[in-house]
Parts: structure tokens; sequence; C-alpha cells
């Protein structure tokens, strides 16, 4: 076909690309950094991948085949749990379940929206997560910022958070961003919690001297077998003796809490 013609149909076919690829998760969340030429750096920075790898899932993902999980090498999954103040992942309850039924380690993060009450996000995972022995700590899942919302009142948001979830628990939780979104908001200020980390690079996390991470989330194009759709894959730092000491023992496991599955009465509708 004529030359300009030819040009015309490109670009028609890659803004039509890009209008399908937004609505995806995690399309608008930056995991990639500039490119650094410093051989130096590129030596320190890069490091051999853990062989304890793990998954994290949400309503992205829905029915999860755990039976089929469980014959590959994914050795935890963190499972999304609540957003806010008032949503409820509605796989929540089952993948809680299974992935205990099938024994791999499992662990429940809450998507937190800066915008609402801390408090009120911290009722709403309480009320659906009961941890047990074994189990991965909490998790926060901080990624987004509210327009005009300074970093201190952010960082005072996201303690309240953290502080009552320890108080209920027993245990400190972790803390999940990005790599650009922990050296603009939180680098330095959570120097008491470990950080899981999402870095699309074949370049490890780079924190703050004082912050240490313990989970890296290297790509979120995974493939695993039981699950029909990309999944985003995990690196643990350290081995399985590691990972098990940073589980719940049975003195600060939870007692007398309700299953998640007797919790759907209390679910709303993702939009």
């Amino acid at each position: 076909m004529p030359l300009p013609l030819f040009i015309s149909t490109c670009q028609k076919l890659a803004f039509s690309g890009l209008l399908l690829l937004s609505g995806y998760p995690g399309f608008g969340l930056d995991t990639t950094e500039p490119v650094n030429n410093d051989p130096k750096a590129a030596s320190t920075n890069s490091v051999e991948r853990s062989s304890i790898k793990g998954i994290d899932v949400s309503r992205w993902q829905k029915e999860v085949d755990w039976s089929l999980v469980r014959e590959t090498d994914v050795a935890f999954a963190f499972i999304k749990a609540s957003q806010g103040e008032f949503r409820i992942d509605p796989y929540f309850a089952r993948n809680w379940e299974e992935t205990k039924r099938h024994g791999i380690k499992r662990g429940a993060y809450h998507y937190f929206k800066p915008e609402a009450p801390a408090l009120c996000q911290v009722e709403l995972f309480k009320s659906i997560v009961t941890l047990e022995p074994g189990d991965l700590p909490p998790v926060l899942d901080v990624e987004v910022v509210e327009p005009g919302m300074k970093g201190e009142e952010l960082r005072r948001n996201i303690k309240v958070w953290l502080e009552e979830i320890t108080a209920h628990y027993g245990v400190k939780p972790i803390i999940y961003t990005s790599q650009n979104y922990y050296r603009r908001w939180l680098q330095g200020h959570f120097q008491e919690y470990h950080f899981w980390i999402a870095r699309y690079s074949d370049n490890k996390p780079e924190l703050h001297q004082a912050d240490s991470w313990m989970f890296w989330q290297h790509t979120d194009r995974g493939r695993v077998t039981g699950i029909n759709a990309a999944v985003d894959m995990n690196f643990f730092m350290g081995d399985l003796e590691t990972l098990n000491q940073l589980c719940l023992p049975e003195i600060v496991a939870q007692k007398e809490q309700v299953s998640p599955l007797s919790q759907l009465k209390h679910m709303y509708p993702l939009p």
C-alpha cells in the first residue's frame, strides 16, 4: 500500500493497543527506572535470583486451580483480601482456604487507599483475615497517591494501618510498593518494617541503607499451571528456613477468629 496510508494504519493499530492495555491491572504502575550506565553499579545491583518463588493473586486471576499450582515450584502466595474501606476481593475466601488445603504458604494483603480513613481500612482487613501458625505476615499494598495529599499525611495514615494491624495480629506487616514509589514517598521512613518491592528489571531492589526488603516482584506477566491469566511472580530473599521464620509462630496466631468463608455476607461488589 502507499507509504502514507501504511503509516496511518500502523498509528491506528498502536493507539488501539494502548487502549486495550490500559484496561489491565498494573498498566499504570511505574515499576521501571532510568537506565544506569555505571558498570560498577550494574555489577553490584544484579543479583542471583532466589530459588524460593511465589505469586500474588486477586480477582484478576479469577478461580485458581490450587491443586495444579501446588505441582509447580510456587512456594508461597500472597492473596488480595481487601481494598480501601469497604471492598473485599470476591475470590479471597476461596483462595485463602484453598492455599491452606493444598499446603501452599499463604499471606493476605490490603490495597491501601490514601483518601480513605486508615482505621476503617484496618477494621475491614481485620474482619475478614484470620491468621494461623505458618501464615505470612499481613501486607499493606501502597502504590497510589491522593492528589494534593502531602507526604507527611500519607505516611502518617500508612503508619496508623501498620501499627493497628501489628497490635491486632502480634506481628509487623510487610509493605508492598514499587521501586519508584518507595524512592519518592517511603524511603527511610519505615525502617522497622520489611519491604516487598515491585521492580521489573534484572537489577534487584535498591533501598535506603536503613531499610530492608524481603520479597521482589520481578514481573507481572508470569504464567503458572492452574492459572488462566498472567500473574505476578516474586522471589523471596532467603532460603526456606528464613521464609519459615518470617511466618507466624504458634504464640502469636490469632485465636477464635471466624473463617473468611463466613464473611461473604459482608462482601461488596468491585467495579
